[in-house]
């Protein structure tokens, strides 16, 4: 079984990088969030959109990055089909949290004739970073679950 060790090892690490990047966008957009929006909304709403486009772009990676045939899921998929509903499950939701994030980038796309609500911004934008936080986690442990290591720590420190 050394292929298969080898192509699980290369698939996580992938998975890994991917993962990183677009929690790395989230963190970014959860940062131009917090930023003080009063009297400079149209800089704020800048500083969102930028953030928000950054996670569309990982998110889109990392979805793509599992369509592989090389991809992680695909490789539980194949190793230990008990898991496929669970995987196919994870795969809609991927596709879902990208669909929101390019929704609601086009729903906040700034209008110089058109007041920004920064809080019904901040409420929206709360959903997706909710959503992505828990589908993680779904992730994370479904790859546990399968083949006893942990997504996020470094490879080997499992």
């Amino acid at each position: 079984m050394p292929d298969r060790d080898h192509r699980v090892e290369q698939a996580s690490q992938q998975s890994r990088e991917t993962r990183d990047a677009s929690l790395h966008a989230l963190h970014v957009l959860e940062f131009a969030l917090a930023a003080p929006a009063p009297r400079r909304e149209r800089t704020w709403l800048h500083r969102v959109t930028t953030a928000l486009d950054a996670l569309a772009v990982a998110l889109g990676r990392q979805i793509h990055a599992e369509d592989e045939s090389l991809g992680l899921l695909s490789e539980i998929a194949l190793c230990e089909p008990r898991y496929a509903a669970q995987i196919a499950r994870l795969r809609q939701e991927q596709l879902d949290l990208s669909i929101a994030v390019a929704s609601l980038r086009e729903q906040i796309e700034p209008h110089p004739e058109l007041p920004i609500d920064t809080a019904d911004v901040r409420d929206r934008l709360a959903s997706i970073t909710r959503r992505y936080r828990q589908h993680r986690a779904r992730e994370s442990d479904l790859v546990y679950e399968a083949l006893g290591f942990e997504l996020d720590a470094e490879p080997g420190l499992s």
